[in-house]
């Protein structure tokens, strides 16, 4: 064979011999797939860890509220305890706040997500889901800005009023720590200024509040200081008609006194 021939064919065999590609990649996931899902994954490790220590620092800011100061309410002038008070009178306040007042430890948690969720579903009608014992934190320790510090600040002095107190005395410290208008602060003083009545059933010298008055009462502490307790709007008429309606579904009045009530209010 000539060596121009020779030539030919070892080309052609080396054209004709296959490829074979030296890279080497792993079985599995492709590498460059892999390295955002390690970012993702430690960025949410990171904000974990932010917010595990954002709780924390604010446990330990809640620790400085003196929950045996609470007891200074009892030296206002106008304090009435609880056990001094009507049953619906107290129940009024249960009903429209705080329907599982006496079944959870500060902090009703189902109460918070369904707040939670009706406000995503309509932002119109935004809810707190803040249960009487935090509205008592919130009222002798904070001030009403809506921010997540307060708030997680508030949930944890709830907890730690309710190993204070008993039900009853934190529910008499709220009504008798609440803004009615008028310069009322207590349920007895509003009682007082707006109807002339007592909410002390001890105290002969004024007539007992009634059915009526109680949920009037516990229907503005919503808004103070727009419904008129002398010129009650049709807003202020409808959320006392639907206090008084869970007052009877939760068994604080009877039949016979819902429809008395209604009477009373004109509806």
């Amino acid at each position: 064979m000539r060596r121009s021939d020779r030539i030919r064919q070892q080309q052609l065999e080396q054209h004709n011999e296959p490829h074979y590609n030296t890279y080497y990649r792993p079985v599995g996931t492709p590498p460059n797939k892999r390295r955002p899902r390690r970012i993702f994954r430690s960025i949410l490790f990171g904000v974990l860890i932010c917010f595990i220590l954002f709780v924390g620092v604010m446990f330990l800011l809640a620790q400085r509220a003196d929950v045996s100061d609470l007891e200074q309410i009892e030296n206002k002038a106008t304090y009435v305890d609880g056990e001094m008070m009507p049953s619906y009178t107290k129940g009024a306040f249960v009903a429209v706040e705080d329907r599982r007042f006496y079944k959870h430890h500060g902090v009703d948690f189902r109460g918070s997500i369904r707040a939670i969720f009706t406000s995503i579903k309509d932002p119109d009608r935004l809810q707190g889901g803040s249960t009487i014992t935090q509205q008592l934190v919130k009222n002798y320790y904070y001030d009403n800005q809506q921010t997540l510090t307060r708030k997680l600040k508030e949930m944890f002095v709830a907890w730690r009023v309710e190993d204070e107190y008993d039900k009853d005395e934190i529910l008499s410290y709220y009504m008798n720590n609440i803004f009615f208008g008028d310069n009322s602060y207590t349920v007895e003083s509003a009682a007082n200024y707006y109807f002339g009545t007592t909410t002390n059933v001890n105290n002969t010298n004024l007539p007992q509040i009634t059915v009526l008055q109680s949920a009037i009462l516990a229907s503005k502490v919503n808004a103070p200081s727009v419904y008129n307790v002398n010129d009650m709007s049709p807003s202020f008429i409808n959320r006392t008609k639907m206090t008084l309606e869970k007052m009877k579904q939760q068994g604080y009045i009877s039949e016979m006194q819902y429809t008395e009530a209604l009477q009373q209010l004109g509806a």
